[in-house]
């Protein structure tokens, strides 16, 4: 399994996700109505794509994940934790990324040492019933089992979510502090 997206709800997934890309210089992978994507490719480190769909209005609830970008990097996923030391070890279950060594902060980043951290910082207020304004998405790869994965985050103190949206090719998980998240299948 794989970090493989960052997801915005957006009002206006072009304009959003064309800004997005003016500024760390990524790649348009798709351009549609309903949604935009575009690929950051961190030389010898992650490949993640920022993907914008669209919402009917704009989100309410503070952000929970935020970006830290210095010129044209992202240096820093921000995510919000209401027990940062807790959730930075759930995360890096999740998603294989060691510890960062810093000791300043509660970061992961990817086993290359390369891309952003993923560093998990103390929450403002804890997290509100609306779903997170960006959210994470991770990737199964060829033989990981879904629902293995799914009693491994419950193990680790996520919990899956569900949602009367249909038959959909992912899954729904929070972590320990309630951020919302998706499985995706293996490609």
């Amino acid at each position: 399994m794989y970090l493989e997206n960052i997801v915005f709800d957006a009002v206006d997934p072009q304009t959003f996700g064309r800004s997005w890309e003016a500024t760390l210089g990524t790649e348009t992978l798709t351009d549609q109505y309903e949604g935009y994507e575009t690929r950051l490719a961190i030389p010898d480190g992650p490949v993640l794509d920022l993907c914008f769909q669209r919402v009917p209005e704009e989100p309410v609830e503070p952000e929970r994940l935020h970006l830290e970008v210095r010129g044209p990097d992202l240096v820093a996923i921000r995510l919000a934790a209401a027990d940062p030391d807790r959730d930075r070890a759930f995360w890096q279950w999740l998603t294989g990324w060691v510890a960062t060594e810093d000791s300043q902060i509660r970061g992961l980043q990817h086993p290359s040492g390369n891309g952003p951290v993923l560093e998990l910082v103390p929450e403002d207020q804890p997290k509100g019933a609306a779903k997170n304004r960006i959210h994470l998405d991770l990737r199964l790869e060829a033989g990981d089992d879904a629902d293995e994965v799914a009693r491994g985050i419950a193990d680790h103190g996520g919990q899956e979510l569900h949602f009367d949206w249909g038959d959909l090719p992912w899954r729904h998980f929070a972590d320990p502090s309630g951020n919302e998240f998706c499985v995706l299948r293996a490609p």
